[in-house]
């Protein structure tokens, strides 16, 4: 008689379209429900909940509360007020479900450790951020998520250094960045003519943007950088595609009158999220050249690596994952966060370069082969999930 399969539950803060929640997407189609039984947690239904059904998952509802980065004294009080009833809910969820394994998607999801605690549950902390809260308190909430936790999952060195500091090399953490279809993404499966679609020139070098529009994602950089570019560049055209989360309508409203006031008119697409998952490879086989501009460290940079499978060159700020995922002049291009003119200088560099335009692009394409295709993801995740379930894969 076979093995009854482990029985996961996946606590997961958000109920929107966002990287990690594609991550936990793919994460779960990775493990396969063939081999483990799973189940989602959301706070609310929204335009993730289809796709981790998809994915294999069943999804619960149940309202929990997040922390947020930089919270304000009110929003603290608030969210003290209602852990303990989301604590209490979702530990009473989880024995519900049986779950062998409770595995939590952020790290400021801090009910899910606390539940699976309650619970009496092993648990795995998969940490996709790099905290913003006051260096001085970084080591306390370290020491937390390792002592509610069997296993502590980090996107990169980055974010284990900023949150774990001295203890990074604890042996319960471990390291599992994200990987790719190459078949999907690659620029001989896209049939979709996007130029033509936005009206185009198919010899017009085209330069994208791709991102949710919060401020650290840095887009005021890209614009001042895209600016520069197009006085040197007349028929360059500039693409940002996706939106700001919600709360932040009025910062995307403002980026949209700064590219007016640089000049930029026409020369600019804000798409929003007329390019959605599927369509985004269609997307980046029409750039010339990809840009990510985060003026804070990025905890990994997934979006950064499907730009690289489909050939497209990259240009990354020069901290937290990105330094891990590109190669400086060999995989890509590296410069210093918030600098628009350095940005402004590499990106004139590879848009008049086209043996710099080529080498990065099949140099990003074999670092993606070697470290990034879904099936290396989908070993590493396996691994990953079987150590905090205590067993080996035969």
């Amino acid at each position: 008689m076979a093995a009854e399969r482990p029985r996961l539950i996946c606590v997961h803060p958000n109920n929107e379209i966002g990287g990690s929640d594609i991550a936990l997407v793919r994460l779960i189609e990775a493990l396969g429900t063939r081999d483990y039984d799973i189940a989602a947690v959301v706070p609310g239904q929204g335009p993730i909940t289809p796709l981790l059904q998809d994915a294999g998952a069943r999804v619960h509802v149940l309202p929990m509360v997040q922390l947020r980065t930089l919270p304000s004294v009110s929003y603290q009080a608030r969210y003290a007020a209602r852990l303990w009833p989301t604590v209490r809910d979702l530990a009473a969820l989880i024995r519900a479900e049986r779950a062998d394994l409770v595995y939590t998607n952020s790290l400021y999801c801090l009910y899910g450790g606390f539940a699976a605690r309650l619970a009496g549950r092993a648990h795995l902390w998969h940490v996709r951020e790099i905290p913003a809260a006051i260096p001085v308190l970084r080591p306390a909430l370290g020491r937390m998520v390792l002592r509610l936790s069997r296993v502590v999952a980090c996107m990169s060195h980055a974010v284990s250094d900023a949150l774990f500091g001295a203890r990074a090399n604890d042996p319960r953490i471990r390291h599992i960045g994200e990987g790719v279809d190459l078949r999907r993404w690659s620029r001989s499966a896209v049939a979709r003519d996007v130029r033509a679609e936005l009206g185009i020139a198919p010899d017009a070098p085209v330069v994208g943007f791709v991102a949710r529009l919060d401020p650290w994602k840095g887009l005021d950089v890209f614009l001042e950088a895209a600016a520069q570019v197009a006085r040197a560049v007349p028929d360059a055209v500039f693409l940002v595609s996706g939106d700001a989360p919600g709360g932040m309508e009025a910062y995307r409203d403002r980026m949209v009158a700064r590219a007016a006031a640089l000049g930029l008119g026409d020369r600019i697409r804000f798409l929003g999220w007329r390019y959605r998952l599927d369509d985004i490879p269609a997307l980046m086989a029409a750039f010339d050249v990809f840009c990510h501009t985060a003026i804070a460290p990025e905890p990994f940079g997934m979006v950064i690596i499907e730009a690289m499978a489909m050939g497209c060159p990259v240009i990354a700020a020069r901290s937290g994952g990105p330094m891990e995922i590109v190669e400086d002049g060999v995989s890509g291009l590296l410069t210093t966060p918030g600098d628009a003119a350095a940005l402004a200088g590499a990106m004139l560099s590879v848009l008049r370069d086209p043996a710099l335009r080529a080498r990065l692009a099949v140099g990003g394409r074999a670092r993606v082969e070697a470290r990034y295709s879904r099936e290396e993801h989908a070993a590493d995740a396996r691994a990953l999930f079987d150590h905090a379930l205590g067993r080996s894969r035969a």
